[in-house]
């Protein structure tokens, strides 16, 4: 007796039968991390949401888990900034681009961990806003390797403080963690760290390393727009040394 060819497939017969596809796994893949967050995700239970085997999500978005988060990392990230909404000025491209991303991240703040690693991993997907970055340094004036170095800079920046400001799921108040996390602080000897205990009720749960809420409850936005204004002033600056050095020998 012979098979019908369209078992043979599977769960790609399956997966074709719903109009199954990359973007539409990103998608969902997204939703269920917003859910549950990265400790409740995993192939099976994305492909569960799916009514698929998990073989299918493989088949269009790679072999492993990682590939599946560089996808997540770059649909996150990747559109940001249209060619056409570049700005005739650099610094306000990159005011643009920086403001944007965080905005995007705090909509999907449990996804944030995936962006460090995954960023780094996941090249031709981010290519949109790379894109953006190096049009807005070049018109700003870094060659060569000066250009390189500014863009390390900016995607350092960029991913560095959202990922942190939202890197964990915070504390609950009255918990034993932040019991302990406060008796600790208090009992921190001022002539051992005079500074630490004389700014402690500024930077508490306001600035990072002396929280115990993360960015979802309680965002850092000052700090935020004072690393970006820092940023565009130190790029600027460098272009100026550049300029006046001249040429290298």
């Amino acid at each position: 007796m012979k098979k019908d060819p369209a078992l043979k497939k599977g769960p790609l017969g399956r997966a074709a039968s719903i109009g199954l596809t990359r973007e539409r796994i990103v998608e969902e893949a997204i939703a269920l991390i917003d859910d549950e967050g990265l400790t409740g995700f995993s192939v099976r239970a994305l492909a569960r949401r799916l009514h698929v085997y998990p073989t299918a999500l493989y088949w269009h978005v790679g072999g492993a888990k990682a590939d599946l988060f560089a996808e997540i990392s770059g649909s996150l990230i990747a559109t940001l900034v249209m060619p056409d909404e570049i700005s005739g000025d650099w610094r306000e491209t990159i005011r643009i681009l920086f403001r944007r991303f965080r905005a995007r991240i705090h909509e999907h703040p449990r996804a944030a961990p995936l962006l460090g690693p995954h960023i780094r991993s996941n090249g031709a997907p981010n290519a949109p806003w790379v894109e953006v970055i190096l049009h807005s340094l070049t018109k700003a004036g870094f060659e060569g390797n000066g250009l390189i170095n500014a863009f390390n800079a900016v995607v350092g920046a960029l991913e560095g403080y959202v990922t942190i400001e939202l890197a964990a799921d915070g504390a609950t108040a009255g918990s034993e963690w932040v019991k302990a996390f406060d008796k600790g602080l208090e009992e921190l000897d001022p002539k051992l760290f005079p500074l630490v205990t004389q700014h402690l009720p500024q930077m508490y749960n306001r600035a990072f390393v002396m929280r115990w809420q993360n960015g979802e409850v309680a965002p850092i936005d000052d700090g935020y727009d004072f690393l970006l204004e820092t940023l565009i002033l130190g790029l600027e600056a460098q272009v100026k040394n550049n300029r006046e050095a001249g040429p290298a020998a």
